[in-house]
């Protein structure tokens, strides 16, 4: 494992009931980063971070965490790493100043109340306020503050603004890189929303049906991609021919591809060569980028 990887894996693999929803994973995720792991829902991210935590066994290949196996050592993973799971579990009766403090009792030694009652008051989450008279979005911040309070050295998040609604994933995901990311550590976050974690990730990974399609910085993945826009005198094509295609579509005289190169002079003298009578190479946003990445695995085209 690398010195500058908190999380690495090597063919990395689990089944279920003879199927294979995790296969040959190769990841690597450099300390210091705001690692964005999306997929569509059951592309094998929980699976995947549940291993990582070492709450599922592997049937294939190699992990490491913090340079700790989750197989082995999963208690001293736990210890150091701040884990967000997607359906967070509580005791209801509960306050929420009572299971804090709860936490701080098996966390006595890493658990710094200053910070926890510092999140509080950032998340607006009041102490006496009981576990079972809290709404989704106050209980996805309540499982913040306690997996944050003790100063992890990974935070992993598994879909954790699953079912808010935008303005409190946007509040929920803006607070976790104003509060932990400027510390330089290591932020984990897998998401099927991606507009909420564009402009924030440095590094994205995308799982489709249990296999890494890419591993990259975000700015390197984004810089591969273009979006291309014709139009011809006549019906455009329905079937053309550009380096890298990804997926096109064509309606009336207009056509669209997006195309994994960044080369936009080569892009464009393609193009020219259909017979467009006008044509308009761009960027991706991180979405976009996604759903045809995605779209071109659902074809066999990556």
């Amino acid at each position: 494992m690398s010195t500058d990887s908190v999380i690495t894996t090597t063919s990395l693999g689990r089944r279920f009931r003879g199927r294979w929803v995790v296969q040959d994973l190769d990841l690597e995720v450099p300390k210091g980063s705001v690692f964005g792991f999306l997929g569509l829902n059951g592309a094998g991210k929980s699976t995947t971070i549940r291993m990582l935590m070492g709450l599922l066994a592997r049937h294939q290949g190699d992990a490491r965490v913090l340079g700790l196996d989750p197989g082995r050592e999963p208690v001293e993973i736990k210890r150091r790493v701040g884990y967000v799971p997607e359906a967070p579990i509580f005791y209801d009766w509960m306050t929420i100043g009572q299971t804090l403090d709860f936490a701080a009792c098996y966390r006595s030694k890493e658990w710094d109340r200053a910070r926890a009652d510092h999140l509080l008051a950032h998340f607006r989450l009041p102490r006496d306020a009981r576990i079972n008279e809290l709404s989704k979005g106050m209980k996805a911040k309540t499982s913040l503050v306690l997996a944050m309070a003790f100063n992890p050295e990974l935070l992993v998040l598994d879909e954790p603004t699953s079912g808010l609604d935008p303005i409190a994933r946007r509040e929920f995901i803006e607070g976790i890189l104003a509060e932990y990311q400027e510390s330089g550590r290591t932020v984990f976050v897998s998401s099927h929303i991606v507009s909420e974690l564009a402009g924030l990730v440095d590094h994205v990974g995308i799982l489709h049906e249990g296999r890494l399609l890419f591993a990259q910085t975000a700015e390197e993945f984004l810089a591969g991609l273009r979006r291309v826009r014709m139009d011809f005198e006549g019906p455009a094509p329905t079937d053309f021919r550009l380096s890298g295609l990804l997926t096109s579509r064509s309606n009336g005289r207009d056509a669209e591809a997006a195309v994994r190169s960044g080369d936009e002079k080569a892009i464009a003298a393609e193009v020219e060569a259909l017979g467009a009578r006008g044509f308009t190479i761009e960027p991706l946003p991180l979405e976009d980028a996604f759903i045809e990445v995605v779209r071109a695995a659902e074809r066999g085209s990556v």
